[in-house]
This record gives C-alpha cells, structure tokens and sequence, in this order.
C-alpha cells in the first residue's frame, strides 16, 4: 500500500458523521423568543394584579358608601346623624379635616354636609363627605355620600383628581 492509501484508510476510519444539530444563531434565536413571551406574560400579569386592586378598592367603598346611606336612613335622615357613633367597633372611622366636595343639587346648590370622615379598610383609606338636602314640595330628602381615595391608598391631603364613587338616595317620611 502507498502511503496516499494508508492516509486515505486512516481519514475514513476516524470520519467525523455531521447529525443536524442547532447552530448559536438558531438557539439565541428561541432564546430571544421565549424572553420576549416571558415579558409580556408578566407584563400580564402586573396589569391584571393592579386591576384587581382597583376593583377591590372601588367595591369597598361602594359597600361603605351603601353602609353609611342604609344607616342614616334607619335613622330617619337625620340631620344630626354621627357615623361616629353608628360604627364605632365595626369600622376603623374616624373624623377628617377635609374630604371630597359635595355634589350639587337640581337647582345647582351644592348640598349641606354632614362632616368629614376617613375609613381604613384594608390598608386603604377611604374619605367620606355624607351630605344631604332638604325635602322640598316636589323631592324626598337626598341623602348623599361622596367617597374618594388616594392612588397610592395613603392617608394624606387629597389633590381633587382622585378618583371617587358617589352614591344616593332618596328618603320619605311616612
């Protein structure tokens, strides 16, 4: 045998067998894929825990809100109702220095508020402005509770773009 032939024997025995495989270029690709899918599933689910939250928020007042006003109308719309004395135990309430303002009647007089409160329910504070309107010939008394909370649920001053939820009704004397 020439020594051409040994070489050639030699590089067929210790062949190398090219099997498909991923080259870098394919695997950073899937890589960059399943990040970006991993992203926008937790951008997900960020949004949807924050939208959660505001639904909870806004439920709660609503459920005070209906509190306070089923309340005040067992006490016969009383003008000198005290939510103070109403809840005391069952909420943490406590007076407040400010809340939200009052809305405004039919004939665009803002109505007369009871006073000013804070609620603190579940981490979240809560600023109530029951208000009422005096029965006329043609109207029931308007009972009114106007409740706002700050966007971080905070205690502190509010700035009037809070957003807020605003709940009547209406009470006949018998």
């Amino acid at each position: 045998m020439t020594r051409a032939e040994i070489h050639f024997q030699r590089a067929e025995n210790h062949r190398l067998v090219c099997r498909p495989a991923f080259t870098l270029t394919e695997a950073m690709i899937s890589i960059l894929i399943v990040m970006v899918l991993a992203t926008g599933a937790m951008g997900y689910q960020y949004f949807s825990a924050r939208d959660v939250k505001h639904s909870e928020v806004q439920t709660s007042a609503a459920q005070i809100a209906m509190l306070l006003l089923e309340s005040w109308k067992g006490a016969q719309g009383d003008a000198a109702f005290n939510p103070l004395n109403e809840f005391a135990g069952q909420l943490d309430i406590q007076t407040a220095e400010a809340g939200p303002s009052s809305p405004e009647n039919m004939s665009g007089i803002p109505l007369t508020p009871l006073g000013f409160y804070t609620v603190r329910m579940q981490g979240v504070h809560y600023y109530l402005t029951p208000a009422w309107d005096a029965p006329s010939i043609s109207e029931p008394m308007l009972l009114n509770v106007t409740i706002a909370w700050r966007r971080d649920y905070a205690q502190g001053r509010l700035s009037g773009d809070e957003p807020f939820v605003r709940y009547s009704t209406f009470f006949v004397q018998n």
